[in-house]
This record gives C-alpha cells, structure tokens and sequence, in this order.
C-alpha cells in the first residue's frame, strides 16, 4: 500500500509541477521548459546472469524529468533533473542532474557543465560527481560540412575513489549528401582516458583473489571511426546503416567488471573506451498517416575487454583469457508528435517503445537478456 501511495503521490507532484509551469511559461517566453515521463517495465534491469537455478529479477521503473534553459545576451544557461524510482527495488532510486552554461553561434559553439548522481545508502558507490567542457567548430571544405570537437571530463566518485578518472577527446566529422537523396556521415575519435586516484588493485570475489590491475598499464588511449549511410528510399521511408570501430592504441583500461551493474550509468560496468571491436545495425523510418513515426532497427556488437580475465563458473577465475561479447540490439518505437502552440513552439510528444538485448560472452557473469517496454511523455513549452 506504501508503494501505492509513493506513486501516486510523485505522479500528483509531477502533474502539478506541468500545470503550473505551463501557465508561467505563457506570461514568461523567454524561457524554455520541458518536462517529461517514462513508464517501463524491465525483465532485467541490471543485467543479472541468467543460470537454470536463477531468474533474471524484473521490475517497473518510473523516471521523472524536468529541463529549463534560458538565453543572456548570447549564451545560454540550463538545468536538468531525473528522478528515477523502483516498484520493488525502492532502495537504490536515484536523483540525476545537470547544470550547464554553453554559446552558440552559426559555426562555433562551446559549453561547460556539472552533473551529479545521489544514490541512497545501498547503492552510494555509484555517486559520483562529473565535470566537462567541450568546443565545437563547423566548416565547409570541398563541398563536404565538417565538425570539429575538443572535450574534456572529470569523474569523482565519492565512496569509490580507485575510479576517478578524467577524459580527452578529440573528434573530426564530416557529412555530404547527394541528389539521390543519399548521405555519409563518418567520423574519426582519438580518446585518453586517465586514473588520478588509482592503486594497485587486488580482490577476493566469489573466493578467488587475484590482482585485476597494475599503475604501469591501467591508463588507456583508444582510437573510434563511426559511419553512416542515410537514404530515402520512398516519399516517407529511410533507411540508415551504421557501423563502428574501436581500437586501442595502448593500456589496458580499469575495467567496471569489479563492479555490479546499475541502472542509468554503464561506465562502471561496460567503460566504452576500456573496450574495442566493432559494431554494424541500421534503422528503417517510416512517417505513417497523421504525422506518427514508425522505426525498427538492428544492431550487432562484437567487444573485447583486454583489461578483463573470465569467469569459468561463479567462482572460477582466469586472467590469461580476455573477456570477448557478442550483443544483439533490436527495437522498435511508434511516436507522434502534437503541436500545442505554433507561436511558442510548445508541443507533446508521444512515444511507445520496445527493445531487447541479447548479450552472449565468454564469461559467466555477462551472459544475460533483457527485455523492454516503455511509454514516454515529453511536453516542450
């Protein structure tokens, strides 16, 4: 009955909080505002192995956001905040938010922002708190668009130090399209991932003790390539392939496998620059009557870990073989958008989706599947 009335009680604030920003964003327009919801229902929602002895734990999950932005003489300041809360699982809910400052211009944009995750006490070792900044610069060169990006980003977890890292990236994209309707997009990725706070780290798991990481290697530079191919195929139909590559140039990365995994924030348990392989998928859009999209899409993951050893059962351990996945991807949303106020360019949108995730791997513990449905509201005002 308590998580009844807990519900019941975050919904009436969430509707409350609608009303009242959408009559004070009619006497203030100068404001941006969006405030939205996620209703999902998830057979797994933490990635737990699957065995003949164990089922994978399912739950409902309610995610509650709220954004606001407003422009000062040329840039632009903006908060956003989630809340996310368990059915069953109420003891790891979570508040996520951000606060940023960016400038944008015709080609040159850049930005700074701090986000922070507050956990309860069970889950405190996913808290963290994460600074960055980024530069952007567009150019034409050879009839072909081209973006230029710098980023930077500080990561500090509070309970769990040995994982504070920062991140430098460095990318260079470019996009040309055709009179057939058709464009590439590609783009090239150099990231430096660095420990500040690292210590040899040496754990007994499942009743096997061995050193996961040395100093000397745990540092990491990775090298990323992303294509796309977009085409429109018929009056309301497109279809996109996409493949990626990613390869590291040196170390070994500090690898999440220590840590079990959550919901909302992957870099502790797949860290995508500790990790290389490839990765190829599309997705088919069709535009249907009344203005409702329809996507489907595919996508296949091949990832190795070298920082990671594997588990032959639940408590045998061997560092000598690298931990290698295969993950298949499969979605599919239906949306519909509805315009409330042309002038101000309020608007509601719809969105009902549904994925699965099929992770196969040579380790025991990464064996799983997930299964998905969501309902999405996101009002723009």
């Amino acid at each position: 009955m308590n998580i009844l009335k807990k519900a019941f009680d975050i919904k009436v604030a969430f509707t409350v909080v609608l009303i009242q920003l959408s009559l004070f964003s009619s006497i203030s327009a100068q404001w941006n505002f969006a405030i939205s919801t996620q209703q999902e229902f998830n057979s797994n929602p933490f990635r737990s192995v699957v065995t003949d002895s164990v089922d994978s734990y399912s739950d409902f999950v309610s995610s509650y956001n709220f954004g606001i932005e407003k422009e000062f003489n040329g840039f632009n300041i903006l908060y956003y905040g989630n809340y996310t809360g368990f059915k069953t699982a109420q003891d790891i809910n979570y508040y996520w938010h951000q606060i940023g400052v960016y400038q944008d211009t015709e080609s040159f944009i850049w930005g700074l922002y701090f986000e922070q995750r507050i956990n309860k006490e069970k889950n405190n070792y996913f808290d963290y708190l994460n600074y960055a900044g980024y530069i952007r610069k567009s150019f034409k060169v050879g009839n072909i668009n081209w973006k230029a990006n710098l980023s930077i980003s500080a990561m500090d977890y509070s309970v769990i130090p040995d994982f504070n890292n920062w991140v430098a990236s460095a990318q260079i994209s470019g996009n040309k399209s055709f009179e057939t309707k058709t464009t590439f997009i590609g783009s090239l990725v150099f990231n430096y991932k660095g420990f500040k706070d690292f210590t040899e780290e040496t754990e007994t798991r499942h009743g096997v003790e061995h050193t996961y990481y040395i100093e000397e290697n745990v540092n990491i530079s990775q090298i990323e390539f992303n294509g796309r191919i977009a085409q429109s195929i018929f009056e309301g139909t497109g279809l996109a392939l996409n493949f990626n590559y990613k390869n590291i140039l040196s170390g070994s990365g500090f690898s999440a496998s220590l840590i079990e995994s959550t919901y909302g924030d992957m870099e502790l348990y797949d860290d995508p620059v500790s990790q290389e392989g490839y990765s190829v998928g599309g997705m088919l859009t069709q535009m249907l009557p009344s203005d409702i999209t329809f996507r489907l899409s595919y996508y296949y993951y091949d990832k190795s870990y070298p920082s990671q050893g594997i588990y032959l059962t639940d408590t045998e351990y061997d560092e000598s073989i690298a931990r290698a996945d295969e993950q298949s991807k499969f979605s599919t949303s239906i949306s519909k958008s509805f315009i409330l106020n042309e002038d101000t360019g309020s608007a509601l949108d719809l969105m009902l989706n549904y994925y699965v995730i099929k992770n196969k791997s040579n380790s025991y513990y990464f064996n799983y599947d997930m299964n998905t449905i969501s309902l999405s509201l996101n009002y723009i005002f």
